[in-house]
């Protein structure tokens, strides 16, 4: 019982250490830049030792990008491929959860956002980061293809699952985050008017 509670308590120091980490370097790499950033200069951000730092991260860009993936929600899934009533792209745009828990999160999803925007190497590095998960929603987008028009060829189908989370990935990157001047958040529901138009 006290070996869990514990470990309990140093995994959430654990945590604790590794946000506030990637916490000092998206502020230093917002402020100067991520190019010229040093782990020195993390660690003296962050009030810990190198020592410290490579206990969480190998390199500082590991830092910029941070442990936290997003990842497939389960019960979402089951119910995209279960009903025909939720939209092949729409639903497709909840498969995938971002976690994001509270304000401070929010913040700096914001700001790393903003840092790959800059960083061509650091998007290229996050997005080979997010290959695998790209490649599961595509084939759960797939699956509902499949379902809806079990007559399209394999081709067919892996031509429009590729597309589809392709757009997906770029809705959820825009909608990840409430906007900042306080309307409210733009969704694929806005293009509802004008969707038959499209094509």
């Amino acid at each position: 019982m006290n070996e869990t509670m514990s470990t309990r308590g140093s995994n959430a120091r654990g945590r604790a250490t590794a946000r506030a980490i990637e916490s000092a370097v998206v502020r230093l790499a917002a402020e100067h830049g991520a190019a010229a950033l040093t782990v020195d200069q993390i660690c003296t951000e962050a009030g810990i030792a190198q020592r410290t730092f490579f206990n969480h991260f190998d390199t500082k860009e590991d830092a910029l990008l941070g442990k936290e993936l997003p990842r497939i929600d389960e019960q979402r899934t089951r119910e995209y491929l279960s009903s025909r009533s939720i939209g092949v792209l729409s639903g497709a745009l909840h498969l995938v959860r971002i976690p994001v828990v509270d304000e401070v999160d929010q913040e700096l999803l914001r700001a790393r956002i903003a840092i790959l925007r800059t960083s061509p190497a650091l998007a290229e590095r996050q997005a080979m980061r997010m290959l695998p998960l790209a490649d599961e929603v595509q084939s759960i987008v797939k699956l509902k293809l499949r379902d809806l028009d079990p007559n399209r060829s394999e081709d067919e189908l892996d031509t429009s699952a590729a597309l589809i989370t392709q757009m997906a990935s770029a809705l959820m990157l825009s909608s990840a985050l409430p906007p900042t001047d306080g309307s409210s958040p733009r969704t694929v529901h806005d293009l509802a008017w004008i969707w038959h138009r499209l094509l």
